[in-house]
């Protein structure tokens, strides 16, 4: 059988009564059996311990009753140290020393205890005995005053250098004990008062605790104390325990707590009012999938009464009352519709999820879903019919201007100032032999500029040309002649349009006749000659 830490913890527990001493018997007995190559004999007295490799294998009664209570949360060797560590300041140093052979030591006191430590490989062996012939029970009873008494001293080092405030209250209220954080604030708290007045308080700094605290249990509140300048207050977490005679009170400064709290607070209000100002449906859906957060335009873009989205429901309730309210473009079957929605939720939470619905009304929302941190996530809702039919209808602008263009027998081409072509109507296409022309499908001067060469007779018009479009400014209309290369003569017109804008025209001019000179007319050569 092993023995491990739950055993002797309650072992230890056990070890005052008659139960408790049978269990350590059985314990030491099983132990031997498992150990027989290594243990303690029965006629040793006294606290003995024995370890292998920092694993108690054997321990006397004494010695297992004296360190039960203190391995709840360290093991049979660690506890072992502690408690005799306190009564032999140099058995740590000892035990360092891994040389074999037996060491005792003493305490420092000429006639109390003695301990020796024998040390072969692995093994060792601790036994605590009387320098003057103190019995067993004597000797594990000065090794747990010794260890209650460095317990003592260390908690009250403790309670007096904790910044947390610790006192004691009789039943009627009255100051009994309280630590040096207590006394440091109460002076805080009294340093106008009169000088020649006892330094110990008259009264509690937090009067009328014991009133909120249950019989037999414990109360927890924040309690804010008002400073001598009236100026802030400080607050406190205090917790409060009943006892027998009174109570005890644990206060801890809680400033940061309840500034961080008022600070969180006033963030949300800001919140509160900036998404009360937002014209763009806000709804924010927590881990458990439930509206926790929306604001006024999430109810007017959605007609959800306000008492149905306070009621936080999930976003399956939520889509489910927009199918019905017709606010949610129908799809062609239900089951469809479902596994949308549930896609609409995944890609929401990764932040891909945008589209736009086309209502029944005529309206248009766009829908985007953004992930927030603990796997929650908004649905923003944005209205976006003007801006559709804004769009709709210049695009219905520029096809009818288009079609209106393309109706004209003149060959007409739009260029910006960089030198794009923006717009051209068929009889240019026709003219040119380009490709179909689209206000979308922008092409640029240069490339036009060099169709405009190769269909026509060298000239430096095109030259000029490609400087006026690319002009800033204030300009005039100019116009120049051209000949096509089937001796069809054209008449090109630059005009310049809003925008920085130039529009080009193209019209066909008839052939002008030549010049012919009469042999009669007088010959500048031959008068001059004749003289």
């Amino acid at each position: 059988m092993s023995i491990g830490l739950l055993d002797l913890a309650v072992m230890g527990m056990l070890a005052t009564t008659g139960a408790g001493a049978m269990l350590i018997a059985l314990i030491k007995s099983e132990r031997r059996k498992d150990r027989s190559g290594l243990r303690i004999d029965d006629a040793a007295k006294g606290p003995v311990f024995l370890f292998r490799n920092q694993e108690l294998i054997d321990a006397t009664q004494e010695a297992l009753t004296m360190i039960a209570p203190h391995i709840r949360k360290m093991t049979e060797y660690e506890a072992t140290l502690q408690v005799l560590g306190v009564h032999f300041p140099k058995l740590l140093d000892t035990i360092a020393d891994h040389r074999s052979g037996k060491i005792q030591l003493d305490d420092g006191c000429p006639d109390a205890l003695a301990i020796e430590i024998e040390r072969a490989d692995s093994n060792l062996r601790m036994t605590i005995t009387g320098k003057i012939g103190n019995s067993a029970a004597e000797v594990a009873n000065i090794i747990e005053r010794d260890v209650r008494l460095s317990e003592l001293a260390m908690l009250r080092e403790l309670t007096q250098h904790t910044p947390q405030l610790i006192w004691q209250e009789n039943k009627t209220g009255r100051l009994m004990w309280a630590n040096h954080a207590y006394l440091m604030f109460s002076d805080r708290l009294t340093e106008n008062a009169d000088p020649s007045a006892s330094t110990w308080p008259s009264k509690s700094i937090f009067p009328d605790l014991q009133d909120s605290v249950t019989p037999n249990g414990s109360s927890s509140r924040r309690v804010a104390v008002t400073l001598p300048d009236k100026s802030a207050e400080h607050w406190f977490d205090i917790t409060s325990v009943t006892q027998d005679d009174g109570f005890l009170h644990f206060a801890t400064d809680a400033n940061a707590v309840v500034r961080a709290d008022q600070q969180r607070r006033s963030f949300v209000q800001t919140l509160g009012k900036t998404f009360a100002d937002l014209s763009t449906g806000l709804a924010i859906f927590d881990k458990r999938r439930q509206l926790a957060m929306f604001n006024p335009a999430l109810h007017e873009l959605t007609r959800l009464p306000v008492e149905f989205l306070s009621s936080r429901p999930s976003i399956d309730a939520m889509l489910d009352r927009l199918r019905e309210t017709r606010v949610l473009p129908e799809p062609k079957n239900y089951a469809d519709w479902r596994e949308q929605f549930t896609a609409l939720e995944a890609k929401a939470k990764e932040g891909t999820y945008c589209e736009v619905w086309n209502l029944p009304d005529g309206q248009t929302y766009r829908i985007t879903g953004r992930p927030h941190p603990d796997g929650a996530f908004a649905l923003l809702f944005e209205d976006i019919s003007a801006e559709v039919s804004l769009t709709r209808r210049f695009r219905s602008d520029i096809e009818t201007g288009q079609a209106v263009l393309d109706t004209l027998a003149d060959a007409i081409a739009v260029f910006s100032s960089a030198g794009s072509l923006v717009m051209s109507n068929k009889a240019y296409t026709d003219l040119w032999s380009t490709d179909e022309p689209s206000y979308h499908d922008q092409r640029a001067l240069s490339t036009e500029l060099q169709t405009w060469r190769n269909r026509c007779s060298p000239t430096r018009m095109w030259t000029e040309m490609r400087d006026f479009i690319h002009v800033l400014g204030a300009r005039k209309s100019w116009s120049d002649d051209a000949i096509l290369d089937d001796g069809r003569h054209i008449k090109c017109h630059a005009s310049p349009i809003a925008g920085g804008m130039t529009m080009v025209r193209f019209t066909f001019a008839p052939p002008k006749p030549p010049v012919i000179s009469k042999l009669t007319m007088p010959d500048i050569a031959l008068q001059s000659m004749k003289r």
